[in-house]
Parts: structure tokens; C-alpha cells; sequence
């Protein structure tokens, strides 16, 4: 963990002997509710003046769409590598993450209603089931844990190259490798959640300043954003099977 880079950037030690406020769990709970407030508050102005902007000026809203997919990554960059920029870095991710979310709610829930909620809804389960593990000591993040999570990263890249390229042609015909494909990338999510406890951990008990709160914070919102994409795409295609 200490050579991991993006807590290279993060004051720890100095925090027990001076006045800088200590990192804390409560902390990094608030911050990430705070971040998912943002993404679901933009989402939802998004998803209700949608219909509207896509009548009116369709080319805006494509283009905002793009520069938001954009500036969010670029903010995730900045927040996880700069204790000092998160806080800044992770309101602007959240912003961008819920024109994303907005967008791509209001298109399921116009073809599948319903599906949203059920994915909101195991999103929430996972984290908490993970959170519980995570809590409880049965899932425990040591050098295996994190060679494991490394091969699933190398795996889910490879998987997303080759769906990419193979989409270039024409795409997966068979709807059930899709779902098999879908179920891999959200699988990898769950396990990363348990890097993003363990980052909260190390936080905490190496007595970093408050500011690393927002780091820990943006990685959970990002992986709970992923999995909640995920989610939905599988829900999507398991319906779209049944039709």
C-alpha cells in the first residue's frame, strides 16, 4: 500500500502530531454520501429535462454528454493522484457522472421500466454485503487478494479490447456470451470494492489528513457508479433475451 501512488501524495504520521484534522470513517461515509447527493441530484434534473433538450437541441446535449464523459475522467485522475485537488476533482466527477447516469436512466427506463430501481437497489445490496465482509474480517485484502484483483483488471481489459474490436465487425451475435461477458466486468467491480475499504483502512490507521477523505470517497463513488452501469447492462440484456 505504501507504494501505491495515489497515497504516495497523502500527508500521513504528521496528522498525530499537529493540528491537521485526521481522516476518519465517518468522514469518508459522509463525503461519499455527499458525491453520490451530487450525482443523483444532476441525474435527476438530467433525466427530467431530457425529453426536452432532445427536441430542442439534440447536437448541445450530445456534445455535453461527451465533454461531461471527458472532464469526469479527467477529474478521477486529478482527485485519486492529489489529496489536496479530490475535494474539487470529486464534485466535478460527480456532476459529470450524473448527466451520464441521468441520460442513461432515462433511455432504460423508457425501454425496460423498472430496471433502474432494481439496479439502484442491488447496487446498494453489494456494497453493503462487501462492506459487511470487509468489516467482519471474512474478507481480508492481502498481497493474494490484490494479485487476484490484478489479473481480474488485466482480464476485464482484455475482455473490453476484444468486445471493442469485435463490435468494430459487427458485434457478439449470441446474446447469452454477452451476459457471461456482462457478469465478468461486474464481478470485477464487486472485488474492487474491497480495495476501496482496505484504501479507507490504510487512510485511517496511517493518520492522513482530512483531505484524503475525498480520495477514498471518490474511489468508492466510482466503483458504485460501475457497478450500478453494470448492473443495468446486464438487466438490459437478461430482458432483452426474454423478448
Amino acid at each position: 500500500m505504501k507504494n501505491n501512488p495515489v497515497f504516495s501524495n497523502i500527508e500521513t504520521n504528521n496528522a498525530y502530531y499537529d493540528e491537521v484534522e485526521r481522516a476518519t470513517y465517518k468522514g469518508i461515509s459522509i463525503k461519499t454520501f455527499v458525491l453520490l447527493g451530487i450525482a443523483i441530484l444532476v441525474a435527476a434534473m438530467v433525466a427530467f429535462y431530457l425529453p426536452t433538450i432532445l427536441v430542442n437541441n439534440p447536437e448541445a446535449f450530445y456534445g455535453m454528454l461527451i465533454g461531461s464523459s471527458i472532464i469526469g475522467f479527467i477529474s478521477v485522475m486529478v482527485g485519486r493522484m492529489s489529496a489536496r485537488a479530490s475535494k474539487y476533482a470529486s464534485a466535478i466527477y460527480a456532476m459529470c457522472e450524473g448527466i451520464f447516469l441521468g441520460s442513461l436512466t432515462w433511455v432504460v427506463e423508457s425501454v425496460y421500466p423498472g430496471v433502474a430501481g432494481v439496479a439502484v437497489f442491488s447496487a446498494l445490496a453489494i456494497f453493503a454485503v462487501m462492506l459487511t465482509l470487509f468489516a467482519t474480517g471474512i474478507l481480508r485484502v492481502g498481497s493474494k487478494m490484490r494479485r487476484f484483483c490484478f489479473a481480474l483488471t488485466l482480464g476485464a481489459m482484455a475482455i473490453l479490447l476484444i468486445t471493442s474490436i469485435t463490435y468494430m465487425f459487427g458485434g457478439v451475435q449470441n446474446i447469452g456470451v454477452l451476459i457471461l461477458i456482462e457478469a465478468f466486468l461486474l464481478f470485477y467491480g464487486v472485488i474492487t470494492l474491497s480495495l476501496n475499504f482496505d484504501e479507507a483502512r490504510f487512510v485511517v490507521n496511517s493518520g492522513a489528513s482530512k483531505d484524503a477523505e475525498w480520495t477514498v470517497a471518490l474511489g468508492l463513488m466510482v466503483s458504485l457508479v460501475y457497478i450500478y452501469i453494470e448492473i443495468v447492462r446486464l438487466l438490459v440484456l437478461i430482458a432483452a433475451s426474454r423478448d
